[in-house]
């Protein structure tokens, strides 16, 4: 499935780029893509962001066995607090 991952706040910053084109069948191959094409610290730092597939949050579906369709849109998004 080609997907789209967008990267935002520090995990932009380590993968040098916002958003890529990628081949993936689940949110943990986008995690393994990451880690061979960025490094550890770069998954490292996917798997404590907000992980989002169309608009919906990954702990609403299947966590990182959440399957992927052909044109999805993968994000990681910071975790923002406020008060």
């Amino acid at each position: 499935m080609q997907v789209t991952v967008k990267y935002r706040a520090h995990l932009a910053t380590l993968t040098g780029t916002a958003t890529e084109q990628i081949e993936a069948a689940t949110v943990k191959d986008v995690l393994r893509h990451i880690k061979t094409r960025f490094g550890a610290e770069a998954e490292k730092q996917a798997r404590v962001m907000l992980v989002v597939v169309n608009g919906e949050s990954v702990l609403q579906l299947s966590h990182f066995k959440t399957a992927l369709e052909d044109g999805d849109e993968v994000s990681f998004l910071p975790i923002c607090g406020g008060g």
